[in-house]
């Protein structure tokens, strides 16, 4: 005789085997909640945000082997810097102030000067795009660049005329050629601009006709430009010791200034030199 109490069960054990949509469920998965279904990769193990119920950690099993590269951090100083050079240098040809020629921090930080680490890798893209300077309000921009090729362009709605010229190499970064011949490059109208190749380690002034003029400079090389705090980060620099440049052009009137130093890069680690500018 069937009753009540059997049918119940019954009903029971069916719930318990097929959930009512048909999907199966694994009693033991079901049982551990946030659990891992064995199928699923282990670099899902604790992937996620926190607030999805991950811990917001990679697996250790995907993380990166030990670098085989090390990491290289240069501060530039400059302690004695004149007042002229930290002044405006009056205004531009367009009645605008002119920056200073050198803003150092209050701890000596030099920004806008060009870090030479030699055996330093050169871009993955080898036809990265050119320094490209801007004539914009009679003033260029960026003031300091490194690259391969060199790109002026015109910010202004009128004709403008922009001389470069090669003044040195990495071998002459104190002594400069200043009667050097210059390229004349004409900008028609805004949004021209004009491409030239820059011979490896050269170093180009690129100047404005106005008076006073204004200056940007590029090197032909690998470099890096300080920051607002005068330091550099030069990534996945080959262990050894490696000679390191810095160079701040002439500017406001005040000669190019140049400092050397040496650092050893140990692999994994980074590595920390300061130098000051003489």
């Amino acid at each position: 005789m069937v009753t009540r109490a059997h049918v119940c069960l019954l009903v029971l054990a069916s719930f318990a085997a097929c959930r009512g949509d048909g999907v199966h469920v694994d009693n033991q998965t079901a049982s551990q909640p946030g659990a891992i279904p064995p199928s699923a990769p282990r670099d899902a193990v604790n992937s996620g945000n926190p607030g999805d119920g991950g811990s917001g950690l990679a697996n250790v099993d995907s993380l990166p082997a030990d670098r085989a590269t090390g990491d290289v951090q240069v501060r530039v100083e400059w302690k004695a810097v004149p007042v002229a050079a930290r002044a405006s240098a009056g205004h531009t040809a367009c009645q605008t102030a002119r920056a200073a020629a050198v803003a150092p921090t209050t701890m000596w930080g030099i920004p806008e000067v060009i870090v030479i680490v030699d055996g330093a890798p050169a871009p993955v893209d080898a036809t990265r795009s050119p320094v490209r300077v801007l004539l914009a309000d009679c003033v260029l921009s960026p003031r300091v660049g490194t690259g391969p090729a060199l790109t002026v362009a015109s910010g202004v709605d009128r004709p403008a005329t922009v001389l470069v010229a090669k003044r040195g190499t990495l071998g002459t970064l104190a002594t400069l050629d200043g009667t050097a011949a210059a390229t004349t490059l004409r900008l028609p109208i805004a949004g021209h601009a004009v491409a030239l190749a820059l011979e490896p380690g050269g170093i180009y002034e690129v100047r404005t006709v106005d008076v006073p003029a204004e200056s940007a400079w590029v090197i032909g090389a690998t470099g890096e430009i300080t920051d607002p705090t005068g330091q550099v980060l030069v990534r996945d620099v080959a262990p050894g010791r490696h000679a390191v440049t810095a160079w701040l052009p002439p500017r406001g009137g005040q000669a190019a200034r140049v400092a050397h130093g040496t650092v050893e890069v140990v692999a994994g680690d980074l590595a920390e030199l300061v130098v000051e500018l003489q």
